[in-house]
């Protein structure tokens, strides 16, 4: 979901009056953003980031969008949030389901946590699947985001120990973990029980791991298995927050 997405939902957005082109690209901004503030520099940025025409003072309907006994913008200081009446209604206007969208926003909420842009790119590619209702693709994706965190973990803090746990395990014997690569010839659950023989994570993180991945399994399989919203809520912000964020 992009701003442009959202301005494409509106018809005939360049012809409406002024002040409402600042409301609506406030909110989609919003939207998009998962942000609940917002001021006038963020939004005239926004137009031009879009390529569209920005109104000459955009600051100055800020005030009149706050005025009056059903205001559409709350202020709070030199910043600005959507009433709640408002935003309610804008979201019944613009979202099918609100459900849905709220969700959305709690794991864009997300992304600001990693330290690595590489891994919010592709956490941020899993939550645009999630929010096109493609809950398998959003599943695979944020499974392959972790074995990614993990990977580097390994590599940076624990490449002896991983190594010797595999000599000690003898099935994969042969092999000597150097770069990334060399953790694709070892299958997933093997790698999540060498991780607990090297104890290097705890028990608790292994149990994720591997009901995760017999998870993961389904959604990348053909199936007659419906793979509902929350299913992969849970599974994104489980694998998110109680692994990738704790071994950052």
């Amino acid at each position: 979901m992009t701003i442009g997405s959202l301005i494409d939902k509106v018809e005939g957005f360049d012809s409406l009056i002024q002040i409402e082109q600042v409301k609506l690209m406030a909110y989609f901004y919003t939207i998009v953003k998962a942000k609940s503030d917002f001021n006038p520099s963020e939004i005239r940025d926004t137009f031009v980031r879009e390529n569209l025409k920005a109104p000459a003072n955009v600051a100055q309907y800020f005030p009149k969008l706050a005025e009056g006994r059903n205001p559409i913008f709350v202020k709070k200081g030199n910043i600005y949030s959507f009433h709640r009446s408002s935003k309610k209604h804008l979201d019944e206007i613009y979202f099918a389901n609100t459900h849905t969208q709220n969700t959305s926003a709690t794991l864009r909420n997300l992304l600001p946590k990693l330290t690595s842009e590489e891994q919010k790119q592709f956490l941020e590619e899993a939550v645009t699947c999630f929010e096109v209702v493609c809950y398998r693709a959003s599943i695979v994706m944020t499974w392959l985001l972790t074995m990614d965190a993990i990977y580097e973990l390994v590599l940076i803090k624990y490449l002896s120990v991983f190594n010797a746990a595999i000599q000690s395990n003898g099935k994969y014997k042969k092999i000597i973990v150097t770069i990334k690569d060399d953790f694709t010839e070892i299958k997933e659950a093997d790698f999540i029980e060498l991780l607990r023989v090297g104890k290097i994570f705890t028990n608790d993180i292994r149990k994720i791991l591997d009901e995760k991945l017999g998870f993961r399994n389904t959604a990348a399989h053909p199936n007659t298995v419906i793979i509902k919203e929350t299913k992969a809520i849970s599974f994104i912000e489980d694998l998110i927050e109680n692994v990738v964020l704790k071994i950052q």
